[in-house]
C-alpha cells in the first residue's frame, strides 16, 4: 500500500497559482496518514518561488538557472525526491489536488498488479484551439504508436519511482511517459479526472509544441519506446527508405517499358534513386554505431 509519496510540480512563471496550489495540497493530505513531500521545480521563472511561498515543512523548492523545459524539470524533481512513489501535476492549478487521493486509492485497490495510474480529462476547460490541436496530436500519436493512452496531455499521474529510473530521455518527453511505460509492459490504469479553468497567467503551450510532439513520436516508433539500440532504429529507417526506393524505381521501369518514358528524364526514378542512396547511408551509419556502442575506453 502507498503510505508515502513525492508530489513533483514543474513550474514556469506560475507565481500566482503556486501558493494556492500548495495550500490546497496541504488541506487535502495533512489530515491523512500519508507521508508526503511537495517538490516545486522552478524552471527559471522571473520571480523566485522562495520569496512568494510560505515556509512549509513538507515543501522543497529547486530552481533551474535557466529554462530547461518541463521534462528536465520533472526529472530534476524526481531525482531529488525522497519516496518510492511519484505523483506529477501541473503548476497552473488546473489539476485539482483532491484527485491525488483518487489516484492513490486506485493504485491501492490492486497494489501488487499496478505500476502507474494516469488521469484523463473528462471535461477539458482549455480554450477551443488548444483543445483542438491537442486532440489532433493525441490521435496521431495513438495511431502511430498503437497506444491505449486516452489523454497524453494530462499531467496528473502516479507511478512507482523505479519506472522512471530505467528510462533515459531528453527533449519534451514528459508527455510520452505513459507511452514509454506501455512499451516496457508496465500495467497502467486510467481514470477520469477533473480539469479546472486556468485562473492566472497564460498557457505555455502553443502550436509550436506540435513539432517536438511529432518528432518524439517518430523516434519512439523507430526505437520501440527507446528499448532498441540506435543501430536497430537506423536499420529500420534504412529498410523503409529502401522499400520506397524499390517501389519508385520499379514503377519508373514499368513506365519505361509501357509508355517509353526514359528513366533519366523521369523524376520518379530520380526520387527513387535518392531514397536508395539514403537507405545505404543509414545502413552504413547503423553498422558504424554498433562499433561506437561497443567501443572500449
Amino acid at each position: 500500500m502507498i503510505n508515502e509519496i513525492s508530489i513533483v510540480i514543474p513550474a514556469l512563471n506560475e507565481e500566482e497559482s503556486i501558493p494556492s496550489l500548495i495550500s490546497e495540497i496541504d488541506n487535502e493530505l495533512s489530515n491523512t496518514q500519508l507521508k508526503y513531500e511537495i517538490i516545486i521545480v522552478d524552471d527559471g521563472s522571473k520571480f523566485s518561488f522562495d520569496s512568494i511561498v510560505p515556509k512549509n515543512k513538507n515543501l522543497k523548492i529547486f530552481r533551474n538557472l535557466y529554462t530547461k523545459g518541463k521534462s528536465q524539470s520533472l526529472l530534476k524533481g524526481i531525482e531529488n525526491s525522497e519516496f518510492k512513489y511519484i505523483c506529477v501535476l501541473d503548476g497552473d492549478g488546473q489539476n485539482p489536488p483532491f484527485e491525488i487521493k483518487n489516484l492513490i486509492d486506485t493504485f491501492n485497490s490492486d497494489y501488487e498488479n499496478i505500476d502507474a495510474v494516469c488521469g484523463f480529462r473528462k471535461n477539458r476547460k482549455d480554450k477551443f484551439m488548444r483543445s483542438l490541436y491537442s486532440k489532433i496530436a493525441n490521435f496521431f500519436i495513438r495511431k502511430l504508436l498503437k497506444s491505449n493512452i486516452k489523454d497524453l496531455g494530462c499531467s496528473l499521474k502516479l507511478f512507482r519511482k523505479n519506472l522512471i529510473e530505467e528510462i533515459r530521455f531528453s527533449g519534451d518527453m514528459h508527455r510520452m511517459l505513459s507511452v514509454l511505460f506501455e512499451y516496457r509492459g508496465h500495467r497502467i490504469i486510467q481514470i477520469p479526472v477533473v480539469h479546472k479553468e486556468r485562473k492566472f497567467g497564460e498557457t505555455k503551450y502553443g502550436l509550436n509544441r506540435l513539432i517536438p510532439v511529432f518528432v518524439d513520436s517518430f523516434l519512439i516508433y523507430l526505437s520501440e519506446g527507446f528499448t532498441l539500440t540506435p543501430r536497430y532504429s537506423l536499420s529500420k529507417l534504412a529498410f523503409y527508405s529502401f522499400m520506397a526506393s524499390f517501389l519508385l524505381i520499379s514503377y519508373s521501369a514499368f513506365q519505361k517499358f509501357a509508355y517509353e518514358i526514359f528513366v533519366h528524364r523521369n523524376p520518379i526514378f530520380l526520387i527513387g534513386l535518392t531514397f536508395l542512396f539514403i537507405s545505404i547511408q543509414l545502413f552504413v551509419t547503423s553498422v558504424i554505431s554498433f562499433f561506437i556502442e561497443n567501443k572500449k575506453d
